[in-house]
């Protein structure tokens, strides 16, 4: 097994010991998860616990006094290491840089509220940058498949299905509506990329799991933007 795969296979392992080690500890509900909800994709029971590591973790970074914003940052930076990685085929390597750019995402947050530094402008850069995460591991797959239209297509088709779940959220924002429930958002798009990348890593050279789990963000991303959207079209008429 080579050490790239041994990388992508110790990183399911690693995260489902922290998730089996945070249900252990005492049970705490987070308002974020609760209003947002989880999907068949990606259950809340499971977004509960992973906020748990990132409470622990959003204290470790309160007490080394870094910044919120610093860990935005840090999340574009692993998310276009991510990107090369995948460019360079390490997808194992490349599913844990593009794991830790997930994980200062949800950090980030954390800290602003518990240093009192968040805002809107904080808000707008972790979003915008969140966007660039996406493009940057996607393109790094897409010189990965250099050649293959087909498989290419379905990255352009799963990247544009998330950036549109995104606009109705931002949509709905801007007109003062509540977001509308729906599969797909970011948190379980990451999960779909890193898992769909580790396990190419682990079936080398299958590229299988990862075309697999592009194939259901692109339908399940652009299905979830149409129901979306088509609720906030309603939403805005009764208004």
């Amino acid at each position: 097994m080579t050490l790239d795969a041994s990388a992508g296979l110790a990183l399911p392992a690693t995260a489902l010991a922290l998730l089996a080690l945070a249900a252990l500890g005492p049970a705490r509900i987070h308002a974020r998860v609760t209003r947002e909800g989880g999907t068949i994709f990606l259950g809340e029971r499971v977004m509960q616990q992973a906020y748990r590591w990132i409470d622990l973790c959003a204290c470790g970074c309160v007490r080394l006094d870094l910044r919120a914003d610093t860990i935005t940052w840090l999340s574009l930076v692993l998310g276009l290491v991510a990107g090369v990685l995948a460019a360079l085929g390490h997808l194992g390597f490349s599913a844990w840089a593009l794991a830790l750019s997930g994980l200062c995402d949800g950090l980030d947050g954390a800290v602003a509220r518990r240093t009192g530094t968040a805002s809107p402008a904080g808000a707008v850069l972790d979003s915008a940058l969140d966007r660039y995460v996406e493009f940057f591991f996607c393109a790094g797959v897409l010189v990965l498949w250099a050649g293959q239209t087909t498989a290419q297509l379905l990255v352009f088709a799963a990247l544009f299905g998330g950036f549109m779940v995104t606009y109705s959220t931002a949509k709905a924002e801007v007109l003062g509506i509540p977001p509308p429930r729906g599969w797909m958002k970011r948190p379980e798009r990451l999960v779909w990329l890193i898992g769909g990348a580790t396990f190419s890593a682990v079936f080398t050279p299958s590229t299988l799991p990862l075309l697999s789990a592009l194939g259901v963000i692109a339908l399940f991303a652009h299905l979830s933007a149409a129901l979306r959207l088509r609720a906030l079209i309603a939403a805005s008429a009764r208004g």
